[in-house]
């Protein structure tokens, strides 16, 4: 069997369970089992397979089919230019988040103090501390075995990063110039596509709004913030203006209103 005849296959059979990225998943988990990037894969279709390699990929093939999450399968996932180790036990990065990573490389001030809390794989406060060597940055996350994927993470890529486990700021001690948060925000009765039931429902779920965990969160922050100190906040678009009402009454102003990503600013002087 060549690639080519294996990819046809797998496309196949994945599209007839409703898998949208058929062809790209069946690419991933033939580039995983050769350990080849997928490029090599897509130009090389005529190569022929090892039989070993062709049980292996239909083992990987076998579960996805049962809507498995394929960053599950090959225990990796890209964000933002960076390979992330990914298990069960931490919610899968999603691409709308690399766009908090963004801001806060471009904004955040000078060997500025960094939280990110919830942390999970690590992949927000490692990309930032990757492209931004000069912050100082801590990481927390109610989950010893979720630190634990976080810290190996940090480990692949070399970045110095303080780890606290702390359900958001109870074991959290000291003021901040910028806060990163991608907290659970889904509605318990939300309708999930089959794979996100793989995902720790702890990471995902927030509540009847959504907005159970970003309450507490808010409600906690202020003594962690200095004057001038963003706050990143990823949520669903509908649940901004809420999480703007909550924000007001502790100084919490908005700057910025992107999509996924809510971006406010800390005022001293605003009503307790």
């Amino acid at each position: 069997m060549t690639i080519g005849d294996w990819i046809t296959l797998a496309v196949d059979r994945l599209e007839q369970v409703g898998v949208g990225s058929a062809r790209l998943d069946a690419d991933l988990i033939l580039a995983h089992i050769l350990c080849v990037p997928r490029e090599q894969v897509l130009t090389h279709p005529e190569d022929s397979l090892p039989r070993a390699k062709v049980t292996e990929a239909n083992r990987l093939l076998a579960a996805r089919l049962e809507r498995r999450p394929l960053v599950h399968l090959t225990g990796q996932r890209e964000f933002y230019g960076l390979n992330f180790k990914i298990t069960p036990e931490v919610l899968t990065p999603r691409v709308e988040t690399e766009d908090m990573v963004e801001v806060v490389i471009k904004s955040a001030p000078k060997n500025g103090h960094l939280l990110d809390v919830g942390t999970g794989s690590g992949a927000i406060a490692i990309a930032i501390k990757k492209h931004r060597s000069d912050l100082l940055v801590t990481a927390s996350d109610v989950s010893h075995e979720a630190l634990e994927v976080a810290k190996r993470n940090a480990r692949k890529h070399a970045t110095q990063i303080k780890f606290v486990q702390s359900d958001l700021f109870s074991a959290v001690s000291g003021q901040f110039d910028v806060i990163t948060a991608n907290l659970p925000y889904l509605r318990d009765d939300a309708e999930l596509m089959p794979e996100v039931g793989y995902e720790p429902k702890v990471a995902l779920l927030g509540g009847t709004d959504g907005l159970e965990l970003y309450r507490i969160f808010i409600g906690s922050i202020k003594s962690h913030l200095k004057t001038g100190s963003f706050v990143l906040i990823e949520a669903d678009p509908w649940q901004h203006a809420d999480i703007i009402k909550l924000a007001r009454p502790v100084g919490l102003n908005v700057l910025k209103d992107d999509y996924f990503i809510l971006t406010l600013k800390f005022a001293s002087n605003s009503p307790s």
